[in-house]
């Protein structure tokens, strides 16, 4: 009995002392809150632990703590459900990206040609490995006139596919091109310009 209060009494002169020369060295900024409250838990444990061996002989705090890690490791519901949401981000974020770049490329491109109308589509990906968004194809329709072209006929059964990516001119397509190219830093093979 008395070799079990030496030691507790060790146990905690040796937690006291190392929770003091970790708060000697913490900053003082807002994580020392934090590191204070953690290590007021450890010395609460150190504390309690020979008063809960009092009822329980077998009871060894780090045989429950390497449990609880291990099952949190072992959880693959956890890792699944952490998967689905980070994925589930992504795409969101993905999603947003290819709105805002549209967005963005339609007031761009009436400001700078204001004597037509644009629609742009942009399809982008997500890269994994280099964890960045690439945008694979810009697709900038011009609609000038009022009147837009038929897209689709559907008479009874059958339908007719209208193809309406007329080209346009040389010029006005390279210059647009090269617009968006410059101002969103992207290669000019991946910007196409077609009637609408």
């Amino acid at each position: 009995m008395i070799q079990s209060l030496k030691a507790w009494i060790i146990t905690i002169c040796t937690a006291v002392f190392f929770i003091t020369a970790v708060e000697m060295i913490l900053p003082n900024n807002s994580l020392k809150k934090y590191a204070k409250f953690v290590l007021g838990l450890i010395l609460i444990t150190v504390f309690i632990n020979p008063i809960i061996k009092l009822f329980d002989k077998n009871f060894d705090i780090n045989t429950y703590t390497s449990n609880a890690v291990q099952c949190i490791d072992n959880n693959s519901k956890f890792n699944d459900d952490f998967n689905k949401y980070k994925e589930k981000s992504i795409n969101s974020t993905l999603e947003a990206f290819k709105l805002n770049l549209q967005d963005s490329c339609e007031k761009k491109l009436k400001e700078k040609y204001p004597d037509s109308s644009y629609k742009v589509q942009v399809d982008a990906n997500y890269d994994k490995e280099k964890e960045k968004v690439e945008i694979k194809d810009i697709n900038v329709g011009i609609k000038e006139g009022t009147v837009e072209k038929i897209k689709k006929i559907k008479i009874g059964t059958s339908s007719k596919v209208v193809n309406n990516q007329d080209s346009v001119n040389d010029e006005e397509s390279l210059n647009i091109t090269t617009y968006l190219s410059k101002e969103l830093n992207v290669s000019k093979d991946i910007i196409k310009v077609h009637k609408l």
